[in-house]
């Protein structure tokens, strides 16, 4: 096997998960199935949740069963990791202290496409509006990360948030239905409210943004999840690993 072995700490939660390898296989400039990325997946649905650990301590602790998971992949043979869950990047630091291998940050990754890429530089955002769980947002992990460009993150209204809420835990992960215009309410609520793009930081609502036409995606709509897929094909293609990868 030539290629780096890309290892998915998975399960957190199962579709978002089966999500990102389609991602990944899609955004691969391959011509056979020998050009592809070699994927070792560990989707693991019984890790605890980690939103209800972060809003009460005293629920079941998501990283070591995490971190278990990224030694098996290790074991297993991936080369790197990446996670299939932002609110799962909270136990950051613990999970890539459990391994040897470079594990990919979703919201660093994020953070970088937003300020760096997709807008030409931080200059040119200044408002961020955040699309997660309660957990992500209560953390304040996101808003770390984009302080140090000097962004403010804009969490959405009560309302909104239980109307996220109720996409996530309710349809998404529930495998119930769910309507693509819900979440663009959303986005756009945050929009009105003065924010140069918006993220969608929950990879179960990056489940509802892929199902919105391409052409009807807004350039200030930024999916989490579509970025990591990105930057794991980008490592792969890379083909040498380096550990500021993290």
């Amino acid at each position: 096997m030539n290629k780096p072995v890309l290892g998915i700490l998975g399960g957190v939660g199962p579709l978002a998960t089966a999500l990102l390898m389609r991602m990944i296989i899609e955004k691969t400039p391959a011509r056979t199935d020998q050009e592809h990325i070699p994927m070792i997946v560990f989707n693991d649905p019984q890790i605890p949740d980690r939103t209800a650990h972060i809003l009460d301590r005293t629920q079941p602790d998501p990283l070591p069963e995490m971190a278990k998971v990224a030694r098996w992949l290790q074991n297993a043979g991936a080369d790197y990791i990446a996670i299939a869950c932002n609110t799962a990047h909270f136990y950051y630091d613990g999970i890539a202290a459990a391994v040897s291998i470079p594990v990919l940050n979703i919201m660093e990754e994020t953070v970088r496409e937003v300020c760096d890429v997709s807008h030409g530089g931080a200059s040119d955002i200044r408002r961020v509006g955040l699309m997660a769980t309660e957990g992500t947002v209560a953390s304040g992990v996101f808003e770390a990360y984009f302080a140090e460009r000097g962004v403010e993150v804009v969490a959405p209204g009560r309302a909104d948030q239980r109307l996220l809420n109720e996409l996530i835990y309710g349809r998404v992960k529930a495998n119930e239905p769910y309507d693509v215009n819900d979440l663009l309410f959303v986005a756009r609520r945050l929009r009105g409210r003065g924010c140069d793009a918006v993220v969608v930081g929950c990879t179960e609502l990056s489940v509802i943004h892929h199902d919105v036409p391409v052409n009807e995606r807004s350039s200030w709509l930024h999916d989490s999840l579509d970025i990591l897929a990105g930057r794991c094909v980008d490592v792969a293609r890379r083909g040498t690993l380096l550990r500021t990868v993290q």
